[in-house]
């Protein structure tokens, strides 16, 4: 009878440590994870994007019929600065998540004019990451020229202030931390714009004259990674090329950072950042190699090396299969209506071909330079332009696609598509654009953008050149780059 009565006592001490347990993990659990939710009211497409700062990731949150939306992430997954964009009207908001974080984000899509209202336990901290975007945002440039450096630099500063003194309600120390670091860096990189100013509306050939702005530049630290971070490194090394007369090459850019800086931490940052470009924008498999080649010269980072190793073997493919005078690979594509149209069905002497999203800002603002080239050559029946969206969502491509007009057509990609797109031509950054000639052989896979001066002179060259009669399109790009 003792034995049995021990171990009902020791059963129900099991019991009580599962239970206490269970309740103590669900406390932490709910104390630590994070939690997004909202309505974003007469939302057409239903769709939001979330992107977090410190990774580069993005994801996609689908709203419910009313517009409502809830999301949640592990204590691992944060903290950092979070953007959230709502493509529709061109909405960001600005989110500081750490563990325990609620936020609830509140908007009508119909009042764009007015600010999304967030609610929740980081409301201060989101706050403060939206003043530091909007206070520190690039002036117009005529603007900051028209200035002295000594009035700029103290509206700069008076900006600084004013978001230092909001910290003082902050208790999250990491968060005060965290902010100053970047809080600095983005004040020098504003200070050093007035250079940039300067130069483009005073005069590229002289430099500013006033001694506090060089007693500024010699005190920054360019081995400093928040400097790199800020684009502050890029911009010194960029302009002090341009005063040198030395081309903004990335074989030249990595040359000057290996000149200048020391730090190995920022080193393979910046490092990363000219290769990345270079993968982007280079248009010759010789010269993508020498900047390769130099580039794992100055990175030791076994992530980055291996990660860029990857995106380099990948483009050098792309150049040589998609070098001019290739065959395009055929893309199947839906109309406005669901029609199903291939690329090689579109007829033209030379075909001008725009891969973009609505959720890209860089692509809506290339919409009114292909829209002026549109119309400049209307008259032409020789010239066609694509516009084919890789929206997955087709009510969000739609509400922002121009309307259908001789001599330019809107498209969605089908996933098929974009699977060529991203993995045989490895176009993996948008707006990317093509020129193709009437027999859909490539003529550049990297065309230069419609707000680019050049395209019109390419475009010129190959409507009235008898090297497009003849086919003959190298002598063309030889002419004209």
């Amino acid at each position: 009878m003792k034995k049995f009565k021990l171990s009902i006592f020791w059963l129900v001490c099991l019991v009580i440590c599962i239970v206490v347990a269970v309740i103590y993990g669900w406390i932490d659990y709910r104390f630590k994870d994070v939690q997004v939710s909202g309505v974003i009211k007469n939302l057409e497409d239903g769709q939001l994007l979330l992107y977090g700062e410190h990774d580069g990731k993005v994801d996609t949150i689908q709203l419910d019929k009313e517009g409502s939306f809830v999301c949640h992430f592990s204590e691992k997954e944060i903290p950092g600065v979070y953007v959230l964009c709502i493509p529709q009207t061109s909405t960001t908001v600005f989110l500081y998540l750490r563990a325990g974080a609620r936020v609830r984000v509140s908007y009508d899509a119909l009042q764009s004019d007015l600010t999304p209202v967030i609610t929740g336990n980081v409301t201060v901290e989101s706050e403060i990451i939206r003043k530091i975007n909007e206070e520190f945002l690039e002036m117009e440039l005529e603007q900051v020229a028209q200035k002295t450096f000594s009035e700029y630099s103290g509206e700069i500063y008076d900006r600084y202030d004013g978001v230092v003194k909001l910290l003082d309600k902050v208790k999250d120390r990491k968060f005060v931390a965290m902010v100053l670091k970047e809080l600095k860096a983005r004040r020098d990189y504003c200070l050093y714009y007035y250079r940039v100013a300067y130069k483009l509306c005073i005069s590229l050939e002289s430099d500013v004259q006033e001694e506090a702005f060089w007693e500024f530049v010699r005190n920054l630290d360019l081995n400093n990674i928040e400097n790199a971070k800020s684009d502050l490194l890029s911009l010194v090394i960029a302009w002090d090329m341009q005063t040198a007369k030395i081309e903004r090459s990335a074989i030249n850019c990595l040359c000057e950072l290996k000149r200048r800086v020391s730090n190995q931490e920022v080193l393979n940052y910046m490092s990363e950042q000219y290769m990345v470009s270079a993968l982007c924008n280079e248009t010759s498999s010789d010269e993508l190699t020498m900047v390769y080649d130099f580039f794992v010269q100055l990175c030791d980072d076994c992530d980055i090396l291996c990660k860029v190793e990857k995106e380099y073997e990948a483009v050098k493919r792309a150049l040589t299969r998609f070098a001019p005078g290739k065959e395009m690979i055929d893309l199947e594509m839906f109309d406005r209506d669901g029609n199903s149209v291939h690329l090689a069905d579109v007829k033209g002497d030379l075909v001008y071909v725009d891969i973009w999203a609505s959720w890209c800002g860089s692509c809506c603002y290339e919409m009114a330079f292909l829209e002026k080239l549109v119309e400049r050559y209307k008259d032409s029946l020789h010239l066609e332009v694509v516009s084919l969206s890789i929206d997955k969502n087709e009510k969000a491509w739609l509400a922002r696609a121009p309307e259908d007009r001789p001599g330019w057509k809107q498209y969605q990609a089908t996933e098929l598509s974009q699977r060529i797109l991203e993995e045989e031509y490895h176009i993996t950054a948008i707006p990317r654009f093509m020129l193709l000639d009437r027999n859909g052989k490539i003529i550049d896979a990297h065309a230069p953008r419609p707000s680019d001066d050049i395209i019109h002179q390419l475009i010129h060259r190959f409507l009235t050149s008898r090297a497009m009669v003849q086919g003959n399109f190298s002598l063309v790009l030889d002419n004209t780059y």
